[in-house]
C-alpha cells in the first residue's frame, strides 16, 4: 500500500550541527544548536516520519532544523524499520501501518531512544515533544498512551489516534495539537479505514484528547486563524482549542486547513509555529517555575511578561483562564524565591 505522494523539498540552510546516537537500530541523526553548551538543559523535538518516508526525507519536507539555533532545541530524526516491500513504517495503531504483521516494538524503541538522548545531552525533562506526519502521527498518539508522564506535547499532521477511545487513555495530561487538511485523500479529515483498521475523524481525535485531558465539553473562545499556506490568500487555517478547562498540563487543539491534502506546502512557517507552540507548553513544574530551572525568579518573570495577553494553554497562564495577566503575575510573585 502506498500512502503518500512523494516529493522532495530543498533542505533549508541552517548553522546547526549534526551528530548521531544509537538506540539499538543504528545511527540516529541529531541536530543541535551550533553554540551548544553541554550543561544547558534543552528541549527535544523528535520527528516521526510518514509511511514510506525516511527521517531525512521528512525533515527536508518540514524543515524543523531551520529553527534549532534560533529557538534552542535539539532535533532527533529516527527511522522506522523497512517492511517486506522495503517501505519504512511505524507499528502504531491497528489502522496504521504494520501492513505485513511484522510486529516491531517501535514504542519501546522510541522510549529507549529518549533515554539515550537524555544520557548523551542535558535534556530538559519537562520539554520532550513529538512531531508526527501521517503514520508518524499515529505513532506519536501511541507513545503518549504507552508512556504516561514522558511527553510534554505532540503535534501531528494528517493523522489520527486509535479508533476505540478505550484503546488509548492518557495516564497524565499532555498537550495535543493536530493539523489536518480538509481535502486529505489519504487520511480523511472525516475519518475512514485503512487495510489494518479504521481511524477517527480529526474532530473525534480532538474530542478524545480533550476527554483524556479532563477538559470540559465547550472549547475555548475561538483564536485568530493562522497563515500556514503562502499560496492561499489570507489567514486560512482555523483554530479550535480546549485548554482553559483542561487539567494542568493538558490541551487539545486542532488546526484545520481548508482545501489542502496530505502534504501541504508549508515552507518553514509550519515548523516554526509548531516549535513555538511546544516551547510555550512544558510539562507542569512548580507553579511559576516557567523555565524549569528549579527557581522562581527574574527569569520566570521575563517569560511571563513575554507571554502577556491571550495565551490559552501556555505555561505562563498559571490560573488557566486563557489569558496571561495580573492574576498570573500575582501567583508568580507569591512563590517568588521558592526552589523546587
Amino acid at each position: 500500500m502506498t500512502l503518500l505522494v512523494v516529493f522532495l523539498m530543498p533542505f533549508a540552510a541552517v548553522a546547526a550541527e549534526t551528530e548521531y546516537v544509537d538506540a539499538g537500530r543504528g545511527d540516529v541523526r541529531v541536530v543541535r544548536p551550533s553554540d551548544f553548551d553541554p550543561s544547558e538543559p534543552l528541549p527535544v523535538v523528535i520527528l516521526l516520519h510518514a509511511f514510506g518516508y525516511s527521517a531525512d526525507f521528512e525533515e527536508s519536507y518540514l524543515q524543523f532544523s531551520a529553527h534549532v539555533d534560533s529557538h534552542r532545541f535539539i532535533l532527533c530524526l529516527p527511522n522506522g524499520l523497512l517492511n517486506l516491500s522495503f517501505q519504512r513504517y511505524w507499528n502504531a495503531t491497528e489502522a496504521c501501518c504494520d501492513l505485513y504483521g511484522q510486529g516491531p516494538d517501535d514504542s519501546s524503541y522510541l522510549r529507549g531512544l529518549i533515554d539515550v538522548m537524555s544520557d548523551a545531552y542535558e535534556v530538559d525533562p519537562r520539554r520532550i515533544h513529538l512531531v508526527g506526519h501521517s503514520n508518524g502521527g499515529f505513532m506519536a498518539h501511541r507513545m503518549i498512551c504507552d508512556h504516561p508522564g514522558l511527553i510534554a506535547g505532540l503535534a501531528t499532521l494528517a493523522s489520527a489516534t486509535f479508533n476505540d477511545p478505550d484503546a488509548c487513555v492518557l495516564g497524565e495530561p499532555v498537550h495535543v495539537l493536530q493539523i489536518h487538511g480538509t481535502s486529505d485523500p489519504v487520511i480523511f479529515f472525516g475519518g475512514g479505514c485503512l487495510p489494518g483498521g479504521c481511524y477517527p475523524s480529526a474532530l473525534m481525535t480532538q474530542r478524545y484528547a480533550a476527554d483524556d485531558n479532563g477538559c470540559g465539553r465547550v472549547p475555548d473562545e475561538t483564536p485568530e486563524p493562522l497563515d500556514l499556506i503562502a499560496s492561499i490568500p489570507g489567514d486560512e487555517t482555523t483554530v479550535s482549542v480546549f485548554a482553559a478547562s483542561c487539567d494542568r498540563g493538558g490541551a487539545a487543539e486542532l488546526w484545520t486547513i481548508p482545501g489542502v491534502g496530505h502534504n501541504p506546502i508549508f515552507g518553514t512557517t509550519f515548523s516554526r509555529l509548531v516549535v513555538e507552540w511546544f516551547l510555550d507548553r512544558p510539562k507542569p513544574g512548580d507553579l511559576g517555575d516557567l523555565n524549569g530551572d528549579g527557581r522562581i525568579d527574574a527569569g520566570d518573570l521575563g517569560l511571563l511578561r513575554a507571554a502577556w495577553g491571550r495565551c490559552s494553554g501556555c505555561a505562563a497562564d498559571l490560573d488557566g483562564d486563557g489569558q496571561v495577566g495580573g492574576n498570573d503575575l500575582g501567583l508568580l510573585l507569591a512563590s517568588w524565591g521558592l526552589t523546587g
